[in-house]
């Protein structure tokens, strides 16, 4: 982007200057957020971007570039670049996850307590720091171009010598080229703009791989465009160029090579502004553009010999001439009174008209291009979530005859509560089952959120089970008095999904003797997947509510996944792009008996790509891919987080772990979750590594742990770690970006 002196004095179009402003700071802070995301890395440089984009455009909307521009773009300057920071926080503390976002955005709690705090303010005032810096250079630059207008206007010290009478000097008219001038800067904005939103709205919405295929269809549209350049194109290349026309014979004169003598600036900048200048500083321009004439010997790059030029076509924009030796050369028609060939080529009167075929053509390569990217991104995630593994078993089949659970010739009971229907349906996908419920909740991978009511639905999902595990989880809580959805029985209801995928479901209801009231409800499937939503509750929401909300959840299932078994519990590592992952998906471990009390399989996220290590009779479970090894388990503890969580970092001091307590260690601990972030020396190596345990059951904790092993990082690395986050529902910053510094 440029600035350029118009011709004639104009009123500063303050409202231009302002929409420029903005705007241009708007298309900083999308750089800002996708420099953010692509790298990885603190994006304080685009504090820069912030500032120049927001100058520039107030100076190229309102066709000034003076101080009162640049200072009504500092306002914007600052409100972008701390809207960008904070917004560039929040995705990274909630990414994909659209609903936590807003929390996070308004949330001053996130920037005061959360572990990214330091980072979140250094990364603010580098930010407003190299903005301003930058604002202040673009300020001192336009008051230096304020004063070169006033020095320009002014007579030269010296006697000007005699302008040369015979030679012909022709201009180009700037308000001529604006119109082009505008239609290229803002075609480039935009596409600039629409490429940088690729490459971080991926981390607000999820599907990385359509995002990353829609920026290559932007970078790919550039190959056209180039083609598409015409006539624009070659009439804002002339701003520079001047023709004369001395001797019968014409020259090309580059005037951003030719410096003033008596100024020192190049002669483009005060043929910009010609009409302005006084008669002796004219007389010393051209005087100096005949002595360069004068003096041209042979072909270089100030001036160009055009000799015995003939005209090919003309048309309303140029003129191509050829010129002795063959050359071709364009000629726009922005020079008035010119020709470059007299007698065969009428002289330019009028401005040429706007060429409205250019930028529609823009719009259309860019929108295809984007559009061609991102099919074929949704292809391959349909492809991914389609196709299984090689190594994956396939899934026992279905029985084709099952239990006729109802005696012949009776029919199944309602239950004594009907589901509530809600009133814009919500579509959640868990592994191996997909859900509906009221859209206004707010749902995560382990929990629905009903914020009207203020209830918090708790989900979880248990493999390989047989009929006893739809009982005991009903039954764990302890109360005198229960209610299941049977009025007379508590024997389970049959339900068959859309996919003929038949499962039995109820719903217990527990009165405590503390007034609480105990939901739970559990559907299992033909294939052992048994599903489960609780929750607890003090009476101030009605049961019918609460039981209806529960009721047409289990009314509306969908099993989908195979049926996990002891021999193929190991092969089952897919990713999970239904869930919005591209490199991570759930892996299976098997429950500890004194868990529930029945043999079970319990899922957990890992990176996919590598060689799954189970140890323990598959207890635990360890694989690396891109860089990142990540070992899960499930661990006895009565404590809390921060007890059972640093009994495990004691318990592998113990095993002859070395840690380097003086270096990278952080933790965070909340009520159920705890996480430490330390580095330890492996065979002489450094390893930077997260621990992480969450209370999911009474008695157990999951517990795992991510180390980065930097002597197998690929690009897939950071995009890896920040799903592994994003399930753990962490954020470890220099974890996401430490394996740029360690290839």
């Amino acid at each position: 982007m440029e600035w350029m002196w118009e011709p004639k004095k104009e009123t500063s179009r303050p409202v231009l200057a302002l929409a420029g402003a903005f705007l241009g700071a708007a298309l900083g802070a999308d750089c800002f957020l996708a420099v953010q995301q692509l790298l990885g890395i603190p994006a304080f440089l685009c504090g820069a971007a912030i500032a120049y984009f927001a100058v520039t455009g107030s100076g190229l909307l309102s066709g000034k570039r003076n101080r009162a521009g640049a200072l009504m773009a500092l306002p914007f300057i600052v409100l972008w670049g701390l809207f960008a920071n904070h917004f560039g926080f929040a995705l990274s503390a909630a990414p994909v996850e659209p609903s936590k976002l807003w929390n996070v955005l308004v949330s001053l709690k996130a920037v005061t307590d959360s572990a990214g705090t330091l980072r979140y303010w250094l990364q603010l005032a580098g930010t407003l720091d190299l903005a301003l810096t930058v604002w202040v250079l673009l300020f001192l630059r336009a008051k230096r171009e304020e004063a070169l207008l006033e020095a320009a206007v002014q007579p030269p010290r010296a006697e000007p010598e005699p302008a040369p009478m015979d030679m012909e000097a022709f201009f180009p008219n700037q308000a001529w080229i604006r119109p082009f001038l505008l239609q290229r800067r803002i075609s480039q904005g935009i596409w600039l703009a629409v490429l940088s939103l690729c490459g971080w709205m991926w981390a607000l919405v999820g599907h990385e791989r359509v995002w990353t295929l829609a920026a290559a269809g932007m970078l790919v549209s550039l190959l056209f465009l180039f083609s598409f350049q015409g006539p624009p194109a070659r009439i804002c290349t002339t701003r520079p160029i001047l023709y004369a026309r001395k001797d019968n014979q014409l020259w090309r004169v580059a005037l951003n090579q030719i410096q003033d003598p008596d100024l020192r600036v190049p002669m483009s900048k005060l043929a910009q502004i010609w009409d302005q200048l006084p008669r002796e500083r004219k007389k010393r321009f051209l005087s100096v553009i005949a002595e360069v004439v004068s003096n041209q010997t042979g072909l270089n790059s100030v001036v160009l010999k055009l000799e015995n030029p003939q005209l090919n076509w003309q048309s309303k924009w140029e003129w191509n001439i050829t010129v002795s030796g063959g050359a071709t050369l364009f000629i726009p028609k922005v020079y008035p009174n010119f020709t470059p060939v007299p007698g065969s080529a009428e002289r330019v009167k009028t401005p040429t008209p706007f060429r409205w075929i250019n930028p529609i053509c823009t719009v259309l390569v860019t929108a295809l291009c984007l559009t061609v990217g991102c099919c074929i991104g949704l292809q391959q995630e349909r492809s991914a979530a389609e196709i299984p593994s090689q190594s994956s078993a396939p899934p026992p089949p279905v029985e084709s005859v099952l239990p006729d659970p109802i005696p012949s010739g009776s029919t199944e009971p309602e239950p004594a509560t009907m589901a509530r229907v809600p009133e814009k349906i919500g579509y959640y996908s868990l592994n191996g089952l997909s859900m509906q419920t009221d859209n206004e909740f707010k749902a995560s991978m382990s929990d629905i959120v009903d914020e009207k009511n203020g209830v918090e639905y708790h989900l979880s999902l248990q493999y390989g089970v047989e009929e006893e595990a739809l009982r005991a989880v009903l039954e764990k809580t302890e109360a005198e008095q229960i209610q299941y959805l049977r009025p007379d029985s508590d024997e389970p209801l049959w339900r068959m999904g859309e996919n003929s995928i038949v499962y039995r479901y109820n719903i217990r209801t527990a009165y405590l003797p503390d007034g609480q009231i105990a939901y739970a409800g559990a559907a299992l499937s033909e294939r052992g997947t048994l599903f489960l939503i609780e929750t607890t509750h003090d009476g101030s929401v009605s049961e019918e509510t609460i039981l209806g909300d529960i009721l047409y959840i289990l009314e509306n299932l969908e099993f989908t996944g195979p049926a996990i078994t002891g021999e193929n519990y190991q092969e089952q590592l897919r990713p999970a792009v239904g869930m919005g992952f591209n490199y991570c998906g759930q892996g299976f471990l098997r429950a500890p008996m004194g868990l529930f009390g029945y043999d079970a399989f319990l899922d957990t996220f890992l990176p996919c790509g590598g060689t799954l290590n189970y140890y323990d009779d598959g207890l635990s479970v360890m694989t690396s891919a891109h860089g990142l090894r990540v070992s899960a388990a499930i661990t006895p503890s009565d404590g809390t987080p921060e007890e059972t969580l640093k009994a495990i970092y004691q318990n592998l001091k113990a095993a002859g772990r070395q840690y380097d307590e003086q270096n990278l260690y952080e933790d965070a601990y909340t009520e159920t979750t705890g996480c430490i972030a330390t580095v330890y020396y492996d065979g002489g190596r450094t390893r930077a590594t997260v621990m992480y345990v969450i209370r999911k059951w009474d008695g157990y904790y999951l517990f795992k742990e991510m180390t980065c092993l930097p002597e197998e990082i690929d690009d897939e690395y950071a995009a890896t770690f920040k799903e592994m986050e994003a399930s753990c529902g962490i954020s470890v910053p220099h974890m996401e970006t430490i394996g740029q510094f360690s290839r």
